[in-house]
């Protein structure tokens, strides 16, 4: 499905101020969190325990970037106008609105939250998970063994570069377009949660229980 290059940021927020009408026995889950935290499994895990759809946004946001013809997410954060990215942003945005009004979804996003709650959307409960730096690479290190020896500490370093300049930027757009501080996830989200000395079972198990202490959703 091909977006509309030109999605007014009015459009988006009249949208999410008349969402009101999301019915609470629908469930609307949100997760997110900076890259290698963890949002990505868990939200996995959540939408299988669940039952629910889920969407990634990042996923979304790929897609478009490779149909400007950037050969990588790494290049597009590098070499891409404010305009550009920008126009994604809305036309993702949008698409996740749209999603979000079916109700028994679970939402992958960095800031959608943040939309959820400064536009009073009635999201079942909305997650943002994080984890320190050296955590966050070491995870990324992971997922390449085949590399060795002095490429490793290359590889590393390159790793916390990508990690460190898409927070950067990620959080001056959502700021720019939206009012959304990135850096204080505690104002949008239900539960914030910590990932950097758990593994994939303890997160899970962790958010379930808070989930359910906090009464977000019953008898699950």
């Amino acid at each position: 499905m091909i977006l509309s290059r030109h999605v007014d940021i009015n459009n988006i927020l009249y949208t999410l101020r008349n969402m009101n009408d999301l019915k609470r026995k629908d469930l609307l889950i949100v997760v997110g969190g900076p890259g290698s935290s963890g949002s990505s499994t868990i939200s996995k895990m959540l939408s299988e325990h669940f039952n629910l759809e889920r969407v990634y946004a990042g996923s979304i946001f790929r897609e478009q970037v490779e149909k400007l013809g950037y050969p990588t997410l790494d290049e597009f954060y590098k070499l891409a106008d404010k305009e550009t990215f920008y126009k994604i942003d809305k036309e993702v945005d949008q698409r996740l609105i749209e999603l979000a009004k079916k109700g028994n979804i679970l939402i992958e996003s960095k800031v959608f939250a943040g939309l959820a709650t400064l536009n009073n959307i009635p999201c079942t409960v909305k997650i943002w998970l994080d984890a320190n730096l050296c955590v966050r690479v070491r995870r990324v290190m992971g997922k390449q063994k085949d590399i060795k020896g002095i490429n490793r500490v290359f590889v590393f370093f390159k790793a916390a570069s990508s990690l460190i300049r898409r927070r950067i930027v990620d959080g001056r757009r959502y700021k720019y377009l939206y009012g959304v501080d990135y850096s204080n996830e505690e104002l949008y989200n239900d539960i914030v949660l910590d990932t950097s000395k758990l593994n994939e079972k303890e997160t899970f198990d962790l958010i379930l229980k808070r989930i359910r202490d906090g009464g977000y959703i019953n008898n699950k």
